[in-house]
């Protein structure tokens, strides 16, 4: 019955990917590029951003418009100036009547159309600031776009390689249980005619036992990866990586320091906080430019004369300036606030320097020892399984004892799943020494390094 019931869940296991859908590394990347929606909402935000840089510019061109309106008041504007009238009056001949001195100047109905425009041709620096500000927010959030694709490479690392380790440490675990299992019908047969004592055989059932147990939770291993992967994804369908573990020889590694130096000039982090510092160096400047007066050329058109009064020019232009002389202090604490927001992102750079470069460093040394350890595993490996070999001989010749066998060949298996492991681990320290060292673009040319 347990025979039947392992082969069921073997079959299972070999059914499983006929039926995922097969995704290289390449594509799973691409495919979870796509279907990031914190990736997508930060794209968008970038777009913003990129618009409002574009808008920030127009702060250097003039204004132009058109403005019009009509106007009813209560009663007509007129200047009554009868009372001169009346004082020179008696000064003409008998008979002369002066008309009445009364002018018109506004009717109680009027229209009034103006074509106007304005240019600043000196700001103090607010626009300069405007726009450094506006750039250093378009900087900000494509930083932050790297950000999330770069980690996002280093998540789909960890959970692809992830499920393809599971996968081949269930082959492993089938490969251990078929032998455990062969060992102990082995065994059985053998205290059956005589040739071995109980304990002999007790013991490798023990190991039987234990392969069952083992081989039941890297199944269960494997299907958690592989809904890890599908979640990350958002794929459905069972997938089937593609791509194999590798392990680069020491030659082909990338040296410490140049990780170091490229990571000063492209970690994602480290370009956001220049992006914020810039900001706040704006924000500075911009406060500073209320010390200073603004000065600006403006023209006004009249369009619609018939309403104009004799007090309206047909046209006029000119120079305005204005210029705030005090205001309580508050440009002077708001620029000294930017100033010490300006020192306080510097000391956060400076600590996030700081710990990408020990970041650098101690994966840089576990990638190493990643690759030690399984150059070292490959040697290992051969003169394990053909260990086992003479030991399972020799157990059936009644020369080796159980214990020796199952020694031999759990060491045999522990060296297999530690090649594993040792691949995984170069691999996803990888993929972190690209990540602090804005070279995620470069993992694919490595892997293809490894084929």
């Amino acid at each position: 019955m347990k025979t039947c019931k392992w082969t069921i869940l073997f079959c299972l296991l070999l059914a499983g990917p006929l039926a995922a859908k097969d995704y290289s590394f390449e594509q799973a990347y691409n495919r979870a590029l796509l279907s990031s929606e914190k990736l997508a909402s930060a794209r968008q935000e970038a777009e913003m951003y990129r618009a409002q840089r574009n808008s920030a510019r127009g702060l250097y061109l003039p204004q132009i418009g058109v403005k019009g309106s009509y106007t009813s008041i209560n009663a007509p504007i007129s200047i009554d100036l009868n009372d001169i009238r009346a004082a020179i009056q008696p000064l003409y001949p008998p008979g002369v009547t002066l008309p009445p001195f009364v002018l018109d100047v506004q009717d109680d109905h009027f229209f009034q159309a103006q074509a106007y425009a304005a240019w600043p041709i000196y700001s103090g620096g607010k626009i300069a600031a405007a726009n450094a500000a506006a750039g250093a927010n378009m900087d900000g959030a494509q930083a932050k776009v790297n950000m999330l694709s770069d980690n996002l490479l280093v998540e789909l690392t960890n959970k692809y390689f992830g499920a393809l380790l599971a996968d081949k440490m269930v082959e492993v675990r089938a490969q251990f249980l078929q032998n455990a299992r062969q060992n102990a019908k082995d065994g059985a047969d053998m205290f059956r005619v005589g040739t071995i004592a109980r304990v002999e055989k007790m013991a490798v059932d023990v190991v039987l036992a234990q392969a069952e147990r083992d081989y039941a939770s890297s199944l269960n291993d494997a299907q958690m990866a592989q809904s890890l992967l599908q979640s990350l994804l958002s794929e459905q369908d069972g997938i089937k990586p593609s791509s194999a573990l590798f392990v680069l020889p020491a030659d082909k590694l990338p040296a410490l320091e140049e990780l170091q130096q490229t990571a000063l000039k492209k970690n994602p982090a480290l370009a956001f906080l220049d992006s914020k510092t810039a900001l706040s160096q704006a924000n500075a400047k911009a406060q500073r430019s209320g010390f200073l007066p603004s000065v600006y050329l403006f023209a006004n058109r009249e369009l619609y004369t018939d309403d104009l009064t004799v007090l309206d020019p047909d046209y006029a232009y000119g120079v305005g300036f204005s210029w705030n002389l005090f205001e309580g202090g508050r440009t002077y604490n708001q620029t000294k606030a930017a100033n010490k927001q300006t020192e306080s992102i510097l000391s956060l750079k400076e600590q996030q320097t700081k710990d990408i470069l020990t970041g650098l460093e101690y994966y840089y040394k576990k990638m190493q020892n990643a690759q030690q350890n399984y150059q070292a595993l490959q040697k290992e490996l051969a003169f394990t399984e053909e260990f086992y070999k003479t030991r399972r001989l020799g157990f059936r010749a009644g020369t080796s004892t159980s214990l020796e066998v199952n020694m031999a060949m759990t060491q045999w298996f522990k060296t297999q799943l530690d090649s594993l492991k040792a691949q995984y681990d170069f691999v996803t320290s990888l993929a972190m020494l690209l990540n602090l060292s804005g070279q995620t673009d470069l993992f694919g040319q490595y892997a293809r390094q490894a084929v």
